[in-house]
């Protein structure tokens, strides 16, 4: 997905549409599209802060991590120039 397009939907799923809802179905599949740490942590932040939910939280931690873990193997096999 191009860049832009990311970051339109980005704009328009900001962290209070998509955690204000109780339904854990749509926000874990919001989560799962989440393609940065920093989107992340916004996300994390929110909750914390509105709704404190463990699952919700729990969730979020995973793709921050499932995240790290592919810039690490991104890194461990890229090209030395």
């Amino acid at each position: 997905m191009p860049e832009q397009d990311t970051e339109a939907v980005l704009e328009r799923l900001p962290p209070e549409t998509l955690l204000d809802s109780d339904r854990l179905r749509p926000i874990r599949a919001g989560i799962c599209c989440m393609d940065s740490i920093e989107t992340v942590q916004k996300y994390v932040a929110y909750e914390t802060q509105h709704r404190d939910r463990t699952q919700v939280q729990a969730a979020l931690r995973m793709r921050a991590r499932k995240l790290r873990d592919e810039g690490q193997d991104d890194a461990e096999t890229a090209p030395i120039l």
